[in-house]
This record gives C-alpha cells, structure tokens and sequence, in this order.
C-alpha cells in the first residue's frame, strides 16, 4: 500500500459519509506510487508553502526573528515582479503567514538548550498503524536534557489553505508521537509538552500533552478504523 498522509486522513473526515464509501476510502487503500505521484503534482506539491514553512522554522532554529521581514519583503519584490496570478498569490499567501506569525511565541514549545537536531532517515517516517503506512514528516526532531536524563522533542510545522481546526491539528501531533516513540523511546524520555504539531496558516498549536488533558481527541485509530471497514 501506497503510504498514507494525515492530510488525506483529515480530508477523509471532511468528506460526507457517501464520499468516503464510494470512493475515498478505496482510493487511499489502493492507489499506486504512481497515482500518488501525479497527485502530489496536481496539488502542487509540497513547494507552494516552502517558503513561508522554512522561514518559520529557521526562526525556531536559531532564535533571529528579523528573518521574518527580509523574507516579506523578498517575497513582496518577487509578487510584484510575477506577471501570473498564481505566482503572485502563491507570494501574497506565503507573506500573510509570515506576517501573522511574527508574534508566534516559540518559548513553550522548545526546550531552553537543543543539545542537537536530529536527522530523521526517510525510511523512520513511515508508522505503521492498524496496518496502514502513515507518512510523518517533522520539521524537527531534536534532543536535549532535562535534570541529567536524555529528551527526544520534535515539531512540525503543517501548512495549508485555511489551515486546520484543533482536532484536525491533533491528528498531526498524534502521529508525531507515535514516530518519537517508535524511533527513540528506547534511549530518550520523550515530554509530551515538547511533540508539537503548528498550524502555520491559522497560527495555533496542539501538544500532546493537551490530548491527556482532555482538550483535543485522539483522532488517527477511529479513523483508520473506519477505512478499514468500508
């Protein structure tokens, strides 16, 4: 089976009950690495936010927020240079995220000191669940200590057109987990406060931590269960 993203599972459950029986449930279960392909291209990839999503998250990285405004105004330059619609509103859109996330307060969601920032292998992104291959793609994984003992932490910053609700944000932060655990449990604790899941385009976030607080549902086992049976 082709690997499955958590967009598609949140467009699944977006989808009206007839949508998903006839044919989204079928198509996630067995469409090619081909079809998958040719999807990604229609939809435009992952590109069409690179550059908003690699700011933000350089920002994380090394703490200069006055990346924000040279990438706005570099962005700015190139929209008004594009002559194609599209061009220009990939641009504009790409800004109006930058712009609203300048007051994003990062300091409850990264620990004081990174030890280091991990490299995740590609093949350490896929997590098997209810034997479905769910592809998780962290924007950081990094390591640090807390009182002597190793943490493993990581966040993902998710971007798409009028973004997520909370629940939906969940389901990211829910697999995010679930790859900290299947990958590093065994060497680091893993704090639930710092597996973070941001929805760049509406600016919010959703910790794991809020799942055992009971604020956000657990999401991803319901729903692969339910594709599983149609």
């Amino acid at each position: 089976m082709e690997k499955i993203t958590i967009k598609e599972l949140v467009d699944f459950r977006r989808k009206s009950d007839k949508s998903r029986k006839t044919t989204f449930a079928k198509k996630l279960k067995t469409r090619s690495a081909k079809e998958k392909a040719i999807e990604d291209e229609e939809n435009g990839g992952g590109d069409y936010w690179i550059t908003s999503t690699s700011c933000i998250n350089n920002v994380y990285k090394y703490e200069d927020e006055t990346v924000y405004d040279l990438k706005i105004e570099e962005l700015a330059e190139k929209s008004n240079q594009s002559e194609l619609k599209r061009t220009k509103s990939m641009y504009n859109r790409n800004i109006d995220i930058l712009t609203n996330f300048k007051d994003f307060d990062f300091s409850d969601i990264k620990p004081k000191e990174v030890v280091k920032f991990e490299k995740v292998p590609k093949f350490s992104k896929i997590v098997v669940i209810n034997n479905f291959p769910i592809y998780v793609n962290p924007s950081n994984v990094f390591s640090f200590e807390i009182n002597g003992k190793k943490q493993i932490g990581s966040v993902w910053f998710v971007p798409q057109l009028e973004g997520f609700t909370k629940a939906e944000l969940g389901m990211f932060c829910e697999t995010l987990y679930k790859l900290l655990v299947k990958n590093y449990s065994a060497d680091y604790q893993i704090p639930e406060k710092f597996c973070v899941a941001v929805d760049t385009y509406n600016a919010q976030k959703v910790s794991y931590d809020e799942f055992a607080q009971g604020k956000i549902p657990l999401l991803i086992d319901i729903t692969l269960k339910e594709i599983n049976e149609l």
